[in-house]
């Protein structure tokens, strides 16, 4: 068998669950077991009835007063605690050094080096090395720390639409990204798969290796109109360095790699939340409220033919941060200020939680794509968070908070 074949196998076994051995191997703790894959797999009935330290957190600095963000779509933390940010509609990237202050400004619209036309995801690489990836132009650029490009790539798709976004990168140049098509579905309440696929060094997909289930969609009779389902689940998925973190909402679910290799799966229930007529209702306003006055009757018309889940998500939001530890954000209440994030080693061991500001997306249910599902942690890494906000104009700053995590 070759060895992506091998890693196939293993990665279905860390999905499905299916592993022959799993039961034969458990460790002395019912709630943890090793599948014949290898995998860890941790068992949480409720995350949030875990006996767990609060962390406390130092605001360091905001970028509120002295960096104007239109549209944020990442930001990274850098080995010396400086951050790199990408402005989506500024087509820029900015250096904060630790202090708050802006050091360096690069890029600009366009399709030569150092120009980018959408950018849809800053990360950094298993060596260090920041990337910001164009889903337009399907490139990557490489950036050393002064803004300065020292590389771009392709990212070869083969065949087919879709909207892809890299996970990570691995120093032989590998990556692996998370792809989702945009198949033709039935009518009816439908899901269209992610894949998480392997590129080489040159950018070209060699392999899949699993599938998830997309996001919930309402599709019409004619199958030309794909409706938001409100409340619905959907698949997720983060990198960083050498780690990356997948799974759905529907359960706690969350598989976690290390570079190509599976190494611990979170299985879990959770203890549903019912969606109250009111928060329906408010949804509902809230989602019409995008849309000008004139065109709302129409939008209203869509929505009584789609669906509304009676329950809330499992959760809402992840994150993996620099030592490769799982971060599981609730899913908020409609009212909700805060979001609670627990947060687990990577053999998943329950480490502690904390609190954030929910960062609320300005589309609220994008029916198309899984891919730009933007929440309020960017980046934790080196004892910092960075924070994403947005103020009651809509502007988007950023917050630099010092945590003690442990180890």
């Amino acid at each position: 068998m070759s060895r992506a074949s091998q890693y196939l196998v293993a990665a279905i076994l860390s999905i499905t669950g299916f592993g022959c051995g799993e039961d034969s191997q458990r460790t002395a703790s019912s709630d943890a077991a090793v599948d014949s894959a290898g995998v860890d797999i941790l068992r949480i009935s409720d995350v949030h009835t875990l006996d767990l330290p609060r962390f406390e957190t130092t605001l360091v600095y905001s970028t509120a007063a002295d960096l104007e963000l239109a549209t944020v779509a990442g930001a990274v933390f850098l080995q010396d605690s400086s951050l790199v940010v990408a402005d989506r509609q500024a087509h820029e990237i900015s250096y904060i050094d630790r202090d708050g202050r802006v050091r360096a400004r690069a890029g600009q619209e366009g399709e030569g080096p150092g120009e980018y036309d959408f950018i849809e995801r800053i990360g950094v690489g298993a060596d260090g090395t920041v990337f910001v990836y164009d889903r337009s132009l399907r490139r990557f650029t490489f950036l050393d720390s002064r803004g300065e490009v020292t590389g771009v790539q392709r990212l070869e798709r083969g065949s087919g639409s879709g909207a892809a976004v890299p996970l990570i990168r691995m120093e032989s140049g590998e990556i692996l990204a998370a792809l989702e098509t945009r198949p033709i579905l039935p009518p009816g309440l439908q899901r269209g798969p992610v894949f998480l696929v392997h590129g080489d060094a040159s950018g070209e997909i060699v392999d899949t290796l699993a599938e998830w289930a997309g996001k919930e969609r309402q599709v019409s009779r004619d199958g030309t109109v794909w409706n938001p389902v409100a409340f619905g689940a959907t698949a997720v998925f983060a990198g960083r360095g050498l780690y990356l973190l997948l799974g759905t909402t529907d359960s706690l679910d969350l598989t976690l790699y290390r570079g190509l290799d599976p190494v611990t799966r979170i299985r879990g229930g959770y203890t549903a939340r019912t969606v109250t007529a009111e928060e329906k209702e408010e949804w509902t306003r809230r989602y019409l409220g995008m849309f000008p006055e004139e065109v709302q009757p129409n939008w209203r018309q869509r929505l009584s033919q789609s669906t509304v889940r009676e329950a809330y998500p499992a959760y809402g939001a992840i994150s993996v941060d620099a030592d490769g530890r799982i971060w599981i954000g609730d899913y908020p209440g409609i009212a909700d200020q805060q979001r609670r994030w627990t947060v687990l080693e990577p053999d998943g061991s329950p480490v502690g939680f904390l609190s954030l500001p929910v960062l609320r997306p300005s589309w609220m249910e994008e029916t198309v794509a899984v891919t730009s599902a933007p929440h309020e942690l960017l980046d934790v890494a080196h004892g910092r968070i960075a924070v994403l906000r947005r103020g009651e104009f809509d502007e988007e700053f950023i917050e630099v908070y010092e945590v003690e995590l442990g180890r």
